[in-house]
């Protein structure tokens, strides 16, 4: 049967090489803190000196040799004076964790250091003195006489240590915080067995077992914290899809996933408050905003971030109207530039809500039902929120059907250009015309209303107006290579297109390609632009004329800034929406007669949607606006019914002079 003495020695070679094959694993692994990395590498490091220091101290013991004369004397030396730079280490290591989140213990971490450089002096003054311990003529080790004293600093150090982990406890991880315990607690209990019985090692083989379980957890902390961060969103350190994913699955897992609501929301007006406090006041105010909904949310509840302004959440059914009116307003307080003061923003999101009916639906098909139904909120006028219905989850089959179908259908050539005449009245002749877009499906012509919005959601649109664009170049190259003098074709982008930063340049592009004069071709822009500043529509109108092209602006008086657009972006024609003309009253015509001569004062020309009467047309001659677009005229032409217009300009009317 082993001794005792052969079973400490072949723990402490075992442990001494567990601790060295650490350290050199560890200088190769990735952590997520150099610093804490440096000081895990530097206790691994020590303790395994100091355990196979005190391995070979019973090895070499009374050994009379003269390698076992310089041996014994080295490491007795290294026993007493590696502790003490291990507990640096130590100290090390708990710094990093209290500096990286507060400022604090400083005082207790400096009275560590100055305990661990009194105690390493005292041993260096004991290779001279032995008043801590003395080696024989046997080589045979003693306790000096001052030997119990050299304890008090090492036991002094761990109390400090041990105060310092049960005060900043909140700030370690769990698991981290275990091991700490261990290496505060463990070493002081042996430290004091070991006094009690001469020749056993219990101080050391407790610290080297401390060494490795801080490794162990210290690694499993490492993948937790790179799971975290796979998880979390960076800016607000809420879970991102991947990471509310899990947190539904955790609950499907418990049986409670029909005790919540799942909301998909979006902020509302970011492009309005990014436009007054900048983009990264404005990136400050949806993380505030975020963290202040989460306060006010259960435990258990989930909220997450998906990147900009949208974010979801997972929140108890009983609890959802109150959730609801914190999103319609939650007012932030947030510092101004250059130490201005404050100013409170109050925000508010539009949300889609889907009510979790069964336990055992897929977690992604709740993640697709809820951004769906968030999608069709925000496209809702005057509802802060909605609820998935089964009507509105048919609706929703219905537009993920259209958004698989109609890329398919524009790759096949289904989609076409329809073109509405503009017609100059004062001498009743063809002045241009619009590209309409028209859905040839299945032997019917579907309407934009049917599909527009849908392409909308996805982004979609900007591949539509770039295919039109292409349509209506090569009819234009046709039309010019059979001798036809086609008129100037206005060709409709989405506001959504002013997030290209090179839409100018792309624009262009097309009409090089097909050898288009610049002239024939106007891009119409729609008034509401609200997710993008003015500056943007600005650059594109100016990049754009720089081109030689011209630019229109559509449905011009149904937004809230049109004033503003005509003064800071210079539009060459302003599309009066047909709003202003389907009721002809006397406010009405006031107030086109101002725009008309707004128009005229910043060097715009106009033209007038929707005219369908005589009175329209005769209306309109009289406050000046003569060039018009409407089914008076003509409907919106195939490219064959455009073409025979395009070959007789003239049209055969007369326009009574009386109102």
């Amino acid at each position: 049967m082993k001794s005792i003495g052969d079973i400490q020695l072949f723990l402490l070679f075992l442990g001494g090489t567990i601790c060295a094959l650490i350290f050199l694993f560890s200088s190769i692994v990735r952590y997520q803190s150099v610093i804490r990395k440096q000081a895990l590498l530097h206790i691994e490091c020590v303790t395994s000196l100091l355990l196979f220091a005190d391995y070979f101290s019973y090895v070499f013991q009374e050994s009379t040799t003269t390698v076992g004369y310089f041996v014994i004397r080295t490491v007795n030396f290294l026993l007493f004076f590696l502790l003490y730079v291990e507990l640096l280490g130590l100290n090390r290591y708990l710094r990093t964790f209290v500096y990286e989140t507060r400022k604090g213990g400083a005082l207790r971490f400096n009275l560590i250091n100055i305990c661990a450089y009194v105690g390493m002096a005292a041993i260096l003054i004991n290779l001279f003195t032995g008043h801590i311990y003395f080696i024989d003529e046997n080589n045979i080790y003693h306790r000096g006489p001052f030997f119990l004293l050299s304890f008090i600093a090492p036991l002094f150090i761990y109390v400090i240590i041990l105060s310092v982990i049960i005060e900043y406890r909140k700030i370690f991880p769990k698991l981290i915080f275990i091991s700490l315990l261990t290496f505060a607690l463990l070493p002081l209990t042996c430290s004091v067995i070991q006094v009690l019985f001469y020749g056993l090692s219990l101080m050391n083989l407790s610290i080297g077992f401390c060494a490795i379980i801080l490794f162990a957890l210290s690694l499993i902390d490492q993948n937790f914290f790179l799971m975290q961060i796979a998880c979390r969103e960076k800016a607000s350190g809420l879970p991102n899809a991947y990471g509310f994913i899990i947190e539904v699955v955790r609950r499907k897992e418990n049986g409670r996933l029909t005790d919540y609501n799942a909301l998909h929301f979006d902020i509302k007006r970011m492009g309005l408050i990014n436009r007054k406090y900048g983009g990264d006041a404005g990136s400050e105010i949806i993380v505030k905003y975020a963290l202040k909904l989460r306060e006010s949310m259960a435990e258990d509840e989930v909220l997450g971030r998906l990147g900009g302004n949208f974010f979801v959440a997972l929140v108890r059914k009983e609890n959802t109207q109150d959730f609801l009116k914190q999103l319609a307003h939650t007012d932030i307080t947030i510092n101004l530039p250059n130490g201005s003061g404050t100013e409170v923003v109050t925000m508010s999101s539009v949300a889609g809500i889907y009510g979790i009916e069964s336990n055992d639906i897929d977690p992604n098909q709740i993640m697709n039902n809820v951004s769906m139904a968030g999608n069709i909120a925000k496209h809702m006028k005057r509802k802060p929120y909605v609820f998935l219905t089964p009507e509105l989850q048919k609706e929703i089959n219905e537009i993920r059907s259209l958004q698989d179908l109609i890329p398919k259908c524009m790759a096949t050539g289904e989609f076409k250009p329809y073109y509405q005449p503009k017609v100059d009245i004062s001498d009743n002749s063809l002045c241009g015309a619009e590209a309409l877009v028209r859905w040839e499906h299945e032997g019917n012509v579907v309407l934009p209303s049917h599909f527009i919005s849908v392409l909308e959601q996805n982004e979609n649109i900007c591949a539509l107006d770039f295919y039109m664009l292409e349509c209506v170049c090569r009819d234009i190259r046709s039309w010019l290579d059979a001798g036809k003098t086609p008129p100037t074709i206005s060709v409709n982008f989405s506001r959504k297109n002013l997030g290209n930063p090179i839409l100018a340049e792309a624009i262009h592009n097309v009409l090089l390609k097909y050898k288009i004069p610049e002239h024939l071709i106007q891009v119409e822009i729609t008034e509401t632009i609200d997710e993008f500043p003015i500056e943007y529509l600005k650059g594109v109108v100016l990049a754009l004329r720089n081109y030689g092209m011209t630019t229109a602006l559509d449905d011009f008086g149904t937004g809230s800034a049109s004033i503003n657009l005509i003064m800071e972006v210079p539009f060459n024609v302003l599309k009066i929406d047909k709003s202003f003309i389907d009721s002809l009253t006397e406010k009405n015509r006031r107030i086109l007669a101002h725009i008309i001569s707004i128009a005229q004062d910043v060097g715009s020309d106009v033209i007038c949607e929707g005219a369908e009467t005589e009175e329209q047309l005769s209306v309109l001659k009289n406050l000046g606006c003569t060039r018009i677009q409407g089914f008076y005229f003509d409907v919106p032409l195939t490219r064959d019914g455009f073409e025979v217009r395009i070959d007789n300009p003239k049209y055969n009317i007369v326009i009574s002079a009386s109102l």
